[in-house]
């Protein structure tokens, strides 16, 4: 950003392109400050920009997160819990596989009750993510818990300074108000505030619910230190509709009914990090923390009366459940980096440390019919620790080469109070796991790159299952990548990579238990290709990606050789977006802004061997503009095709005397056409106007 008062003055108040031109700059130096990502680590490692985010509407920043290669969200229509995130053949469930950053806070929850690594971001609202930037593969020592398949970074910050009112009304009840404003301050780059407050029926009125959330950032700078503090606290309740059985709805049962009674999603989140850099001579210094509270309630009965019969018993009650998780958590970053001179003056090295510590206390509670308790299935405090350190050296050997390698240590330590077994005694584990990094990054010509990859990642376990005195069984993944990368400006950049992974051991849904058990190891491998085109007013941002993934050992539920289920095999992305001025009314510029979104999935794998359903869906925006008013139109799934928002295999049975049948698909169907009607309105400050003398 270049800060010249004068010259910022001029622009803003101009009115065509011809009065920006005649702002010439002061006869001054002009300071410049540039805003640049980490290296990449991968010939894979994206950044999707302002525009691409703003191409199609997301309904939250958990929506926002399909413009990225590979990454397919589903449970969708679940807006009261976390979605299910896959990338790259990991089906993550909710979070388990992916590391996940808003700004400086981790978003992974440690040994939640539904899954390890739960991730919950629709408190982030998509106005206020600028950017998001994914590293798939374990390939950085700054990736720790999580980042099995990769890393996503959201930036935070508004368009522009200024304050922001929007509101709208649309299908299903829907209705929505975000209010929020930034300063016109240059050393108050990446401050905002926003609020946002929603709220739907659903389509069948029965996924209903309400949401708010207040997200707000404090960060500059100067030249020689750099600053952020971030908060986002929120919360939402919307009900829970289950999961139909397959068949019935593809005989043409009505696809939005519920089953009865309905369940409920409940969620408070309250989140806080900041990090802070110095430049100090040569070097660079910079400390961070991070502390958060969340809470998340899910009333449910996916299976009916089956469990009793299933597990050879009379039927007694219904399978109703409440699991809760309330976890508390803090943390600390510290990082210092420093040229070095070792095959060349660009050498350097950067060494780091974390600390951080959970408090989770977590029940799952078997109810009657009537909504009291039965039986207490889960009553559990879990305490987790872990402290971690890392290196990673940067290497100029030769002209045109840089090689990138690392290694970090973690340390985890749990202790777990289980009230359900052996009068509540303690159980402690411990254990620590090394993993390595390198990478090498060769400049062909013309911003064309190779680039190959090797790392090693983790995943912690579900801190339930250790057993008193056991060393922690981390989840290790080995990951190779190798492709090209090409950058044209802003013109054109693009890559094309081939990839694999080796995972020790899974996690799969399992409805009866309703959370993600233990599964054989699996292998990965497959192909992505990423372009990103700009011209004038058009842009386009097209990604697509191949993974073939299947078990490499045996359990009760798997063989080597299956597939591994619910992860889709194939995910296509494309979002296309023009915007231009097409007029002026008096006389002030009339601008139009048109963008939409395509997404496919398909070869998505079911246990039992059977194959699921592929989707399609298209969604678009078209608004036009004047005087800092914008009103636009939005609409999701134009192309009306029916497909399934999630699909679990699971044995149900919804009649008391009735059997439970065959492990079967269950599925969640999408909402059909939907549109919604927005308004925005933005005012920038105006200079003050000096005192007059008297």
């Amino acid at each position: 950003m270049a800060r010249a008062d004068g010259y910022e003055r001029c622009v803003r108040e101009a009115a065509t392109q011809a009065e920006i031109d005649a702002c010439a700059p002061k006869d001054e130096p002009i300071e410049v400050r540039v805003r640049a990502k980490p290296p990449a680590r991968s010939a894979s490692d994206v950044e999707a920009d302002a525009q691409v985010l703003a191409a199609a509407p997301h309904g939250s920043g958990a929506d926002v997160l399909r413009v990225l290669p590979g990454v397919f969200v589903s449970d969708r229509g679940l807006p009261g819990r976390a979605p299910h995130l896959s990338l790259r053949g990991f089906d993550g469930t909710s979070g388990q596989d992916v590391e996940i950053f808003a700004g400086n806070i981790p978003m992974n929850q440690v040994s939640h009750i539904r899954a390890p690594g739960y991730a919950d971001m629709r408190l982030i609202m998509p106005e206020v993510v600028r950017s998001i930037r994914i590293a798939s593969g374990p390939h950085d020592p700054r990736q720790g818990d999580f980042g099995v398949a990769g890393s996503l970074h959201m930036d935070l910050g508004l368009e522009a300074p200024g304050f922001w009112l929007k509101g709208g009304v649309g299908s299903f009840g829907t209705r929505r108000l975000l209010i929020a404003f930034a300063p016109e301050h240059d050393e108050m780059m990446d401050t905002f505030a926003a609020f946002e407050t929603d709220a739907m029926d659903g389509p069948g009125g029965a996924r209903g619910g309400e949401r708010s959330s207040f997200v707000g950032q404090l960060g500059g700078g100067t030249n020689q230190v750099q600053f952020r503090a971030t908060v986002a606290i929120g919360s939402a309740r919307f009900d829970f509709p289950g999961y139909l059985p397959q068949g019935p709805v593809e005989r043409g049962a009505y696809p939005y009914a519920a089953q009865r009674p309905l369940g409920r999603d409940r969620t408070s989140q309250a989140l806080v990090g900041s990090d802070v850099l110095w430049s100090l001579g040569e070097g660079t210094m910079g400390i961070g923390g991070f502390a958060g509270k969340t809470k998340t309630t899910f009333h449910q009965n996916l299976t009916g009366y089956a469990l009793d019969q299933l597990a050879g018993e009379p039927i007694v009650e219904s399978d109703d459940s409440e699991m809760v998780n309330d976890a508390s958590t803090f943390g600390l970053t510290v990082l210092y980096r420093h040229g070095v001179e070792i095959t060349s003056k660009r050498d350097s090295i950067e060494m780091g440390a974390y600390a951080r510590v959970d408090s989770v206390d977590q029940t799952d509670t078997r109810l009657f019919e009537d909504g009291t308790k039965n039986a207490a299935l889960v009553d559990a405090t879990i305490d987790a620790t872990n402290v971690a350190a890392y290196a990673d050296l940067s290497l100029y050997p030769i002209r045109r080469v840089v090689v990138r390698g690392g290694a970090r240590l973690d340390s985890l330590s749990y202790s777990v109070q289980d009230r359900t077994s052996n009068a509540g005694l303690e159980r402690t584990a411990q254990g620590f796991v090394v993993s390595s990094k390198a990478m090498a990054d060769i400049a062909v010509s013309g911003g064309v790159h190779l680039v190959a990859s090797y790392g090693e990642g983790f995943r912690s376990p579900q801190a339930r299952d250790l057993d008193e005195g056991e060393r922690v069984p981390f989840t290790k993944v080995r990951s190779v990548e190798a492709g090209v990368r090409l950058k044209e400006g802003k013109t054109f950049q693009g890559s094309a990579v081939g990839f694999g992974s080796w995972l020790g051991n899974d996690r799969v849904f399992d409805a009866a238990s309703r959370q993600n058990i233990e599964a054989p190891p699996s292998v990965r491998a497959g192909a992505q290709v990423v372009m990103s085109a700009r011209s004038g007013p058009f842009g386009a941002h097209l990604s697509g990606t191949y993974t073939h993934a299947r078990f490499t050992g045996s359990d009760a539920r798997f063989a080597e050789g299956d597939p591994v289920p619910y992860a889709p095999a194939f995910v296509l992305r494309d979002d296309v977006f023009a915007s231009g001025v097409v007029g002026r009314l008096s006389g002030k510029e009339v601008t139009v802004r048109v963008g939409a979104g395509v997404e496919g999935m398909a070869g998505r794998s079911l246990p039992g061997g059977r194959d699921g359903k592929d989707a399609v869906s298209l969604d678009a925006v078209a608004a036009v503009g004047w005087r800092g008013m914008e009103l636009a139109l939005n609409g999701t799934n134009l192309l009306g095709l029916p497909y399934y928002d999630a699909q679990y295999v699971y044995a149900s049975s919804f009649v008391k005397d009735s059997a439970p049948s065959l492990p079967s698909p269950h599925v969640l169907v999408a909402a059909p056409i939907a549109w919604m009607l927005t308004l925005q309105i933005h005012l920038r400050g105006k200079e003050r106007e000096p005192e007059p003398a008297y």
